[in-house]
Order: structure tokens, then C-alpha cells, then sequence
């Protein structure tokens, strides 16, 4: 994240609720199809949040006409089948380098130092994984918050990568990672910025 390095919690406490509905969108449908009334985003936030609102009315729009099947092999074709756009927010940069699983182990000790024992089979560098962390986590409240910059950097370099190609293939679930993306703007700020309100 160039030129970003503080996290403001203010604005980060805000944003968790969001956090949470937008790791349930990034997980694989089951039971019934997802609708939009399952996150109910737009209600709760309103007018403060609203490109992420106009995200989600846009990614409704299509999804919202498929049926359950239709929707799981849609999140299949685009996650699990297509390597150009993992939720494995590590992989396009380094596929499978060296580098990779050392990002993955520090990740992992991320969340343990937190009390956080990965029981998912998913890798520590899952998006719905790390949002789902983000949302949820009770160390925010330990100040320990600007020592997990690491993790908003991680996630804001892998969704640059995964929004272009989803973009590119005009898939809706661009809109979805634009949302997160934005939600990580708006938690950070300018170096120089947090030194003027010290």
C-alpha cells in the first residue's frame, strides 16, 4: 500500500460489520441462493457508505437471477478453476515462490498471536479468511492494531490484482472485491497526514 501506512481505527471499527457481510459474499453459496436481503449492508449503512451500496446493487443485479446451482458453479468457474482470479491474495504475485510460503507462515502466526487457531482448511492468506479476522478479531481493543499492517497491505495488493482481471472479464464479483477495496482505503491514511493530527 504506497504511501499509506497507519491504520485509523476509528474509521476500521466502522467498517468491520461491513467486513463480515463481505466475506459471507466471497463464500462458496450453499443451502440457498445468495439475495441481497441476506446483507443487509445498504440498511445498516446507508448513505455513509455509498460506492460500496452501488457495488452491491450492481453485483445483486446479476446474481440475484441465478438459482443456487447456477450461482455455485458461477463462484467455481471464477475462484477454484480460473488461476488468473484466486481469493488467495498471494498467489498472482508469487504463485508458488518461496516468498509465498513465507508470506503464509507469518500470516499464520498473525492470527495466533491474536488466539486465532486456523481450524479452515483454506490457506492464511484466504480473502473471506482475512476479513472474516478483520471483522471479528478482539485484539483491535488490546491496541495492537497498527502492528497487523502487514495483513491490509497483503489484502490490498492481492485485490488490485484479482479486481483488474475480474474487471476484465466483466465478472460480477469485481464489484464485490472493489468494495473491499475501498473499505481498505478508507481505513488508511497518509503517513504524513496521521503526523499532522499527532
Amino acid at each position: 500500500m504506497e504511501g499509506y501506512g497507519v491504520i485509523n481505527q476509528h474509521e476500521f471499527e466502522q467498517k468491520r460489520p461491513i467486513m463480515q457481510e463481505l466475506s459471507a459474499m466471497l463464500l462458496y453459496p450453499q443451502g440457498s441462493p445468495i439475495k441481497q436481503q441476506d446483507f443487509p449492508i445498504l440498511e445498516l449503512y446507508g448513505d455513509s457508505n455509498k460506492e460500496v451500496a452501488a457495488n452491491i446493487n450492481r453485483f445483486f443485479d446479476y446474481f440475484s437471477e441465478l438459482t443456487l446451482l447456477q450461482q455455485q458453479e458461477y463462484y467455481v468457474q471464477t475462484f477454484d478453476f480460473n488461476k488468473k482470479t484466486p481469493l488467495h491474495m498471494t498467489f498472482a504475485k508469487y504463485e508458488d515462490a518461496k516468498e509465498r510460503g513465507q508470506i503464509l507462515v507469518q500470516l499464520k502466526m498473525m492470527y495466533a498471536m491474536s488466539g486465532l487457531e486456523l481450524n479452515s482448511k483454506e490457506l492464511s492468506d484466504h480473502l473471506p479468511l482475512m476479513l472474516e479476522f478483520l471483522a471479528n478479531g478482539e485484539w483491535i481493543h488490546a491496541n495492537r492494531l497498527q502492528k497487523w499492517q502487514l495483513l491490509f497491505a497483503i489484502m490490498e495488493d492481492g485485490t488490485y490484482f484479482l479486481y483488474q482481471e475480474l474487471k476484465n472479464q466483466e465478472n460480477p464479483y469485481q464489484y464485490v472485491i472493489q468494495s473491499v477495496r475501498i473499505l481498505l482505503k478508507s481505513c488508511m491514511e497518509l503517513e504524513m497526514e496521521a503526523e499532522k493530527v499527532e
